[in-house]
């Protein structure tokens, strides 16, 4: 799935949970292209600084570098999915 169509079927299932919705019927392309306008916007602001390679610890202790992964990962604010 491209990352447009991850942002917009994200949208939909937002858009679905709103109340009154119909209302904004006439708004809501326009709501969706800013969603989607955002969402690419926000991820490409990401920046996440990993721990050195895994081939340079001398413990080949693999357990450690993904901890020091998964912590860089939530230090930038990104949930870590188990």
């Amino acid at each position: 799935m491209q990352h447009t169509d991850k942002a917009v079927a994200e949208f939909e299932a937002w858009w679905q949970q709103q109340l009154g919705r119909t209302r904004f019927e006439d708004v809501k392309d326009q709501m969706r292209n800013v969603w989607v306008a955002s969402w690419a916007e926000s991820r490409a602001q990401i920046v996440i600084e990993l721990p050195e390679r895994f081939d340079k610890y001398d413990s080949g202790d693999w357990t450690y570098w993904a901890d020091g992964v998964d912590a860089a990962i939530e230090a930038a604010g990104v949930k870590v999915k188990e």
